[in-house]
């Protein structure tokens, strides 16, 4: 907390001085000492080892320019603010970074799951529905479906950014001051958009405490599911997807395990934040819309670690899909005698031979119960299609095996979804391009943040350094 209660501090002085609230000159030992002490921090030093009992930060903050100004410099500084106004702030500088750190964490992982999706828009593998296989799609196609919920939950998480970048400065105790302060230079020195409007919203509110949370469990949700469905294609049983031997462990009594563990790590960092969510509702739940510790501290405190759990999930998921090793040959063998290209069929059924779609359905469906062997070759399916075709529609239909070849083609079945967001090649690379731009976009956005605040800082360094006075 120190160093934005020093930042915020040069701040409050500065302004303070061109306003002529507080007089040049004990403006500038204020600011000196500021200075000096923003420095030592900066150096690694302990500007005050804590006494054995103290009334809190701020005061024992305080108690330090007063012993080195005296009371009278020292303790000027806090005329218009409480600490109820600088806590607010404090929460919200402390945010700032954290937020931007798991949004820079979230676009490594979609750059990767991006850069795997282009390249594996052609690897064949089962869609699931209800964890049996289903249609013939792309390991390309199922990344472009994560990613696409990925960028839409960073972009919400983003949105948190702009609820919090608003500066409670001169709200005080939360109804204001008589002094005429002016918060826009406050706030601009901060780096914030713009002060707050209503004092007691400054230091009442936190609302995008939950935002956040809410963000974060979204993307902690997403990751846990993308997580059990890897674990899964990693197992024996299915063997699409390995990773090398640092990422994976062994058994400590069976030899031959290899288990993949980390996506064990990251569903367990991942749901923190739903429970932490909890926990900021409920401590929020029936307070006083005004500040109090509730609010300020015991509601707010789950922010932090579950920004870092977070943090963590999103390392751990990016190391994991920049190792993966994926097995397009187990991946396509196990489409075969699946029937994952019935549907197919059945589409083939309306469209070459005009049949309603619900009866082409249940004629596939009783061709499935009829067939003797897993895989279906065009013959045998000529054979027990044409009977069950005349009898159902009372007339004869012509089947063409060579027709019939493309269409039980597991890879002709895919280049054929090019329609409604399909996994055919084509329009799989098209839906990542697009995925691309937004999250450039949104990495220019994060970028535009620490561009403001840096900017921000180097405004409030050199008005600090360059003195200030009354008329500035």
């Amino acid at each position: 907390m120190l160093p934005h209660l020093l930042r915020i501090d040069a701040a409050h002085v500065v302004m303070l001085a061109r306003r002529g609230i507080l007089a040049p000159e004990p403006a500038a030992r204020l600011l000196s000492l500021n200075r000096e002490l923003a420095h030592r921090l900066a150096s690694g030093e302990e500007l005050f080892p804590p006494p054995p009992s103290h009334r809190g930060l701020y005061l024992l903050y305080e108690g330090e320019y007063i012993s080195r100004l005296g009371g009278e410099v020292g303790g000027a500084a806090h005329v218009a603010r409480s600490r109820n106004d600088i806590n607010a702030t404090v929460t919200r500088m402390r945010l700032r970074p954290a937020l931007a750190e798991v949004l820079r964490q979230g676009m490594l992982l979609a750059s990767q799951l991006e850069r795997l999706g282009v390249a594996h828009a052609q690897t064949l593998m089962s869609a699931f529905t209800h964890l049996q296989p289903a249609q013939p799609a792309t390991f390309g196609h199922y990344l472009g479906g994560v990613l696409s919920e990925l960028l839409r939950t960073l972009d919400w998480i983003a949105g948190a950014y702009d609820t919090l970048n608003r500066c409670p400065m001169g709200a005080a105790a939360g109804v204001g001051t008589s002094f005429p302060i002016d918060t826009t230079i406050v706030a601009e020195l901060l780096g914030f958009e713009s002060p707050l409007g209503n004092s007691l919203d400054a230091v009442g509110s936190r609302d995008y405490v939950v935002q956040v949370l809410s963000g974060l469990a979204l993307l902690g949700t997403l990751l846990t599911r993308m997580s059990a469905d890897l674990q899964t294609w990693a197992s024996s049983a299915y063997g699409f997807l390995g990773w090398p031997d640092e990422l994976v462990s062994t058994s400590s009594i069976m030899p031959q395990k290899r288990n993949a563990f980390v996506l064990e790590n990251i569903r367990g960092q991942a749901v923190k934040a739903t429970g932490f969510l909890m926990n900021t509702l409920m401590g929020l739940k029936s307070t006083s819309f005004t500040n109090s510790v509730e609010v300020s501290s015991e509601a707010t405190s789950p922010v932090w670690p579950a920004l870092e759990a977070a943090r963590t999930a999103l390392v751990l998921m990016e190391l994991l899909m920049s190792n993966v090793i994926v097995q397009p040959e187990p991946m396509r063998r196990f489409l075969v005698g699946q029937d994952t290209t019935m549907t197919a069929l059945a589409d083939h059924l309306v469209a070459r031979h005009g049949l309603a779609f619900r009866t082409a359905h249940d004629v596939v469906g009783r061709l499935v119960n009829l067939k003797r062997e897993p895989e279906l070759t065009p013959q045998a399916a000529r054979g027990l299609l044409e009977p069950l075709l005349a009898t159902t529609l009372g007339r004869e239909v012509s089947l063409d095996e060579a027709e019939l070849a493309q269409v039980l083609e597991p890879e002709g079945c895919v280049r054929a979804a090019a329609y409604g967001g399909g996994p055919a090649p084509e329009a799989v690379r098209a839906h990542l391009a697009t995925l691309g731009q937004a999250r450039e976009r949104l990495q220019q956005r994060v970028q535009g943040w620490k561009a403001r605040l840096e900017a921000a800082d180097e405004a409030l360094a050199a008005a600090s350094a360059a003195g200030v006075s009354s008329t500035a």
